[in-house]
């Protein structure tokens, strides 16, 4: 597993292995307020294209935190 703390995932949310040919990456949520885990336990090393760099490619996500408090003036 891979543990990635700023993405916020939702359910159209797809994780690829850019240079394979595994298709989507089984992932779930790390908590409410963003992060995901990426399941990478089908990825063979003799696979890959290469032994230093991997590139997940992530489909439907953001990078903040969609919730903005709102301020209120008394």
């Amino acid at each position: 597993e891979i543990t990635l703390g700023a993405p916020v995932s939702s359910a159209s949310t797809t994780v690829t292995l850019l240079g394979s040919n595994i298709g989507p990456l089984k992932w779930r949520a790390a908590s409410e307020s963003g992060g995901i885990i990426i399941d990478i336990s089908n990825i063979k090393m003799y696979s890959l294209a290469s032994d230093w760099t991997w590139v997940f490619k992530f489909e439907h996500i953001s990078s903040v935190k969609s919730k903005i408090k709102k301020h209120e003036t008394l």
